[in-house]
């Protein structure tokens, strides 16, 4: 109850009245950018004072009318209270405590400038041009330190109309591993299916399960380690699915799965060295240039 009550008393005009004014206005923003409005006092403490002008500018511009309201008595509650907190705090904490916040505050204000400047430099030199060729070969060195985390299948998925003669070829031929039916099915599908994988790609397993129809999967899990053959259909198709090939998690990766990852590391790599040659050219020039003088050394 102090709180409210000394909120309502630091508030000279009275946040009504504001809220009044930013109600009938067609557009708060309106409200908010006259200039005869920018100094006007919204709430003050011993040491700080809130205007209209600093909060206005933190209104988001798609906050309007009413809910600006709600944005200016929130942002204000906020504000004292951490302005009152502030005050407590500097009234506590001794000179020594304070010198040390201050060399805080000066190591943190330097560490992001350099952060800042650090990420423009990146942004106007990085080539994030990366070669499949270069994540094969950093596959080839590191790929058993690429583990899934979800089942991976290379799996036969097949959707054709059931207007279509039955099924039973396709059944021979996508539980075959012959290359000569690989091929058979293959060209059966380019002239008749709806959607066809021929599982020569790996995928996470409920990705590749995700075709068939909504439950008919009734344990992707074990269908996928025992290599069952599963069939479905619709009211319009037949669906034929068969995993070839089951990596487990914790088992590596597939590179065509690691590769966004290796994409970034070897980016991060790049970003690496960027600022690395970036430490040195700054200090090799400062040392020409006799910037600096290091009295330890």
């Amino acid at each position: 109850m102090t709180s409210r009550r000394h909120i309502k008393i630091l508030l000279p005009i009275g946040l009504i009245a504001i809220a009044a004014a930013i109600a009938t206005t067609t557009d708060s923003c309106q409200f908010f950018s006259k200039k005869n409005t920018d100094d006007t006092v919204l709430a003050k403490t011993n040491s700080a004072v809130l205007t209209l002008q600093q909060v206005a500018k933190l209104i988001p511009d798609n906050v309007k009318n009413a809910d600006s309201v709600m944005f200016v008595q929130n942002y204000v509650d906020r504000w004292i209270h951490n302005q009152l907190m502030l005050e407590k705090a500097i009234a506590n904490i001794d000179d020594k405590g304070y010198a040390s916040i201050e060399d805080m505050v000066n190591d943190y204000r330097t560490s992001l400038l350099v952060y800042k400047y650090q990420q423009l430099y990146i942004e106007q030199n990085l080539d994030t041009l990366i070669l499949d060729s270069q994540i094969a070969d950093h596959y080839d060195k590191y790929g058993n330190n690429f583990l899934l985390d979800s089942c991976a299948v290379r799996a036969v998925f097949v959707q054709i109309p059931k207007s279509l003669p039955d099924g039973s070829e396709i059944r021979t031929l996508i539980r075959s591993n012959k290359p000569d039916d690989l091929i058979r099915l293959e060209e059966f599908c380019f002239k008749n299916a709806r959607n066809f994988d021929a599982g020569t790609d790996w995928r996470y397993l409920y990705d590749a399960v995700a075709q068939m129809p909504l439950g008919s999967v009734k344990n992707p899990l074990a269908t996928a380690r025992n290599g069952k053959f599963v069939e479905a259909q619709d009211s319009l198709y037949n669906y034929f699915f068969m995993v070839k090939e089951f990596r487990d998690v914790n088992e590596q990766a597939p590179l065509i799965l690691a590769k966004r990852k290796i994409r970034e590391i070897l980016l991060n790599h790049r970003r690496n060295d960027l600022i690395r040659n970036l430490e040195i050219k700054i200090y090799v020039d400062a040392v020409n240039k006799q910037r600096f003088t290091n009295y330890v050394n």
